[in-house]
């Protein structure tokens, strides 16, 4: 398992996690509110006892303190009493102060006959009164607390992972710098020593054959050198036609080819101008040529095509490879993401940074047909 799959296994256990934290509180606060609620039923059922009680009194009145006592308790749940008809008849714990009463008692009476079942009061010889409540303001808040949870735990958890994100690409930033000027700087030192050996070779008479292709090596790693000194910094860019450095990639990559493999360009015939850094585009030209040719295992058909526009310009690189699964179209531009057995996997990483960072463009899988083709597209700004 590489470290993008735990990655994602990691993210799905964070994400349960705080699924099963937020359906445990939203359980136990909605046990709450079922509790509270049948308690607040039981207390307007006592209310409406009450509320009977003082519609039939007893003679004697030793039962009306009781019933007085039961209606004055009740400070915090809303009641409406209605007749049989439906007439509001009283209220309790509702805004009194209202400009227009009868259209707020109407509605607040929709709002109770909506959340609970009306309480029957029969007063006897078929005369019948209804109690209406809602729920308290302590019940509705303790209701949508949980909802209110679990909403923090979900915005804790995504600027979590966006803080740690940003980090550690900024920390892979300064590794990727640090590697590589400590490469362009380690690799100074013995090119300049080949590249005096060659001239020596050449005055002292040697091969010509031989001191032509040890020169092409020394600046071949002069040219590697120069692309890892840039990484890190802002390189300059030069308008130049991308033609150009599309042939002088595909030179150098042909002669390092298989024989099974075949080369197919369709570059239009006039220069493209675009503003680019040479070294850099064709690094990353030579990066996705030679993915390419892995990917096809050594036999197979390599399609270079170039096609631009008023604003921009599209170069699209084209394999009959094994192909890439959707599902990895944006992995494999990670860092360390390879499925090689041998290679860091910074190829097509450095390769994203150095389009979309360094020329300010577009690169990604424009399309994939397992066993049958990928498409790489690159998208520059002219």
């Amino acid at each position: 398992m590489n470290i993008y799959e735990k990655k994602q296994r990691w993210k799905f256990i964070l994400l349960f996690s705080a699924v099963l934290i937020g359906a445990g509180s939203l359980f136990y606060t909605n046990r709450l509110v079922k509790t509270i609620a049948e308690d607040e039923r039981e207390k307007i059922e006592l209310w409406a006892e009450a509320t009977r009680i003082l519609a039939n009194p007893d003679p004697s009145g030793n039962d009306i303190l009781f019933p007085l006592q039961v209606l004055e308790n009740n400070t915090n749940i809303p009641v409406i009493l209605t007749d049989a008809e439906g007439n509001i008849m009283a209220s309790r714990n509702l805004d009194t102060a209202r400009i227009n009463q009868e259209v707020y008692m109407a509605k607040s009476l929709e709002k109770m006959k909506s959340e609970n079942d009306s309480i029957v009061i029969e007063l006897g010889r078929n005369k019948y009164q209804y109690l209406y409540y809602r729920n308290s303001n302590l019940l509705r808040k303790i209701a949508a607390f949980p909802y209110f949870q679990l909403a923090v735990i979900i915005l804790f958890i995504g600027v979590s992972y966006v803080a740690f994100s940003v980090s550690r690409k900024a920390e892979q930033n300064k590794v990727w710098t640090g590697l590589s000027k400590e490469t362009a700087h380690q690799l100074g030192t013995p090119i300049s020593s080949l590249s005096g050996w060659v001239e020596i070779l050449k005055q002292s008479g040697a091969d010509p054959s031989a001191t032509k292709e040890l020169e092409k090596d020394s600046e071949r790693l002069v040219r590697i050198a120069d692309r890892f000194s840039k990484i890190g910094s802002k390189p300059s860019l030069v308008e130049m036609d991308v033609i150009s450095v599309i042939e002088n990639s595909l030179s150098y990559i042909q002669t390092r080819r298989g024989k099974s493999v075949r080369f197919t360009t369709l570059l239009p015939e006039g220069p493209v101008i675009v503003p680019v850094n040479e070294t850099l585009l064709d690094w990353v030209i030579e990066n996705l040529c030679k993915n390419a040719m892995d990917a096809m295992e050594g036999a197979g058909e390599l399609t270079i095509r170039c096609t631009p526009a008023d604003k921009h310009v599209t170069i699209d690189i084209e394999d009959t490879g094994k192909g890439i699964p959707k599902s990895r179209f944006t992995t494999i531009f990670k860092p360390g993401y390879t499925t090689k057995k041998r290679g860091w996997g910074l190829g097509l990483s450095l390769t994203k940074r150095i389009i979309e960072e360094n020329h300010d463009g577009k690169i990604f899988v424009h399309s994939s047909e397992p066993g049958i083709k990928t498409v790489f597209r690159i998208i520059l700004n002219r």
